[in-house]
């Protein structure tokens, strides 16, 4: 048993340790790229015929090194909605940048040729509360690494956690973190829970189910005087998760918890994000979910998937050819016709509105492109909010002018939309 431990410990580290590699290779570009795509591409059949956790690990560990062209794991319609586990297989399958891995153009199903798709979790409900702030576990730090260029302002961590047997969480929920510390006076948690929006799928970035994706920035406090950063101020939570735990190290959690940013049970309802920074991480989550990973989720959304992401410069821009991955698997031809994904970046330091010619944020989108967003929300469309809770006022007022200006009142468009759960906010 011991021994098997061990070769599952070493696994799941030389499965981390590839992760990281790409990702400190491409943190500036985030974590996709062409050459990655042309370079992999001589061994993507030999992939398709591994088991399917080893396939899938290899080609790409949940982020997405060879996207994933027109291969559809399975049709939901013909296959009875089954969870996807089995594949078929027909002369349209293939990888991307590689030869068609059939040998076949009949679309029946092939017992030696099936593979799993992911199915497993996805029948957990909303898991709440796995462990309470006063009874916590542990989970364990796999790594770490930067991923805003040297140019952006403040550090930012994508930070990979493996969790206690038996923790799961859902898309849109948030996860407590704990720093170490214990106060003297009456033996308890020195420091509060920190909550922190998870950034990955149920199925984490190795598709495990067992890992957990946080989007860390880590807080520094700049002195009035100077201007420069003190260390001694640096957020105890934040600091500990971006430099000071070591990998392999105990992470204190608790969780999970949230059920106000999790995505609509109706796939044909258009979903519309938000964010500001790391306010990304519940929405990366929400797009691996429906454009990458081979779910029935991601089968049946047929509505358009819009993100708005702000960032003061391009260098700080998070996951952006991740995204852009996404961006392809939703126009490819095995992509349902009709879903979509659209992305608008608000550079603000770069990018000037055309509301009164400053710079550009995330609510001068909105403003820009009113009667899409507002048609949007009319045939019922979710809209979400993450970030800095600095960011909502500009956005309420945003959002204010432009019901104003077509007759519209906002407190009862805002009302309605709220009673239909079409609202959700979640800012720190």
């Amino acid at each position: 048993d011991n021994d098997n431990d061990n070769d599952n410990d070493m696994s799941t580290t030389l499965l981390l340790v590839s992760l990281l590699l790409f990702l400190t290779t491409l943190c500036s570009h985030a974590f996709v790229s062409p050459r990655i795509v042309s370079t992999a591409a001589a061994t993507t059949t030999a992939l398709t015929a591994k088991a399917p956790k080893t396939r899938v690990e290899q080609a790409g560990c949940g982020i997405a090194l060879i996207p994933s062209g027109n291969n559809q794991l399975f049709d939901p319609d013909e296959e009875g909605k089954i969870g996807g586990t089995q594949a078929r297989v027909d002369a349209s399958y293939h990888w991307k940048g590689g030869s068609s891995t059939s040998s076949s153009s009949s679309s029946s199903l092939i017992d030696n040729t099936n593979t799993d798709a992911q199915h497993w979790l996805e029948d957990i409900g909303l898991p709440l509360n796995f462990a309470k702030p006063n009874k916590p576990v542990s989970a364990k730090l796999l790594g770490r690494t930067r991923i805003i260029g040297d140019d952006a302002p403040g550090d930012i961590q994508h930070v990979v956690l493996k969790l206690p047997d038996g923790m799961h969480y859902v898309e849109g929920q948030s996860l407590a973190v704990i720093p170490p510390g214990i106060n003297p006076a009456n033996g308890k948690a020195l420091y509060k829970p920190r909550l922190y929006s998870i950034a990955s799928t149920r199925y984490g970035d190795l598709l495990d189910g067992n890992t957990v994706s946080l989007c860390v920035r880590q807080a520094d406090y700049y002195d009035p005087i100077t201007n420069a950063i003190d260390p001694a101020k640096a957020g105890v939570c934040s600091h500990w998760l971006c430099h000071g735990a070591k990998v392999g190290e105990d992470i204190t959690v608790a969780g999970p918890v949230g059920k106000t940013m999790l995505l609509p049970t109706d796939p044909t309802k258009d979903i519309i994000m938000v964010a500001t920074g790391t306010g990304v991480a519940p929405f990366r989550s929400f797009l691996h979910r429906l454009f990458m990973e081979q779910t029935v989720a991601r089968h049946l959304f047929s509505a358009n998937a819009w993100l708005i992401l702000g960032v003061p410069v391009t260098a700080g821009l998070l996951y952006p050819d991740e995204l852009a991955a996404m961006q392809e698997n939703a126009n490819s031809s095995s992509a349902s016709s009709a879903s979509s994904l659209t992305i608008d970046y608000a550079i603000s330091r770069e990018m000037t509105n055309t509301i009164n010619g400053g710079k550009l944020y995330v609510q001068h989108v909105l403003a820009q492109q009113a009667d899409v967003l507002l048609e949007k929300l009319e045939h019922g469309a979710v809209i979400y909010f993450c970030g800095l809770k600095g960011m909502m006022p500009g956005i309420l007022e945003a959002l204010e002018d432009v019901c104003a200006s077509r007759q519209m009142d906002f407190p009862v468009k805002l009302k309605q939309w709220k009673a239909n759960e079409q609202w959700h906010v979640e800012v720190y």
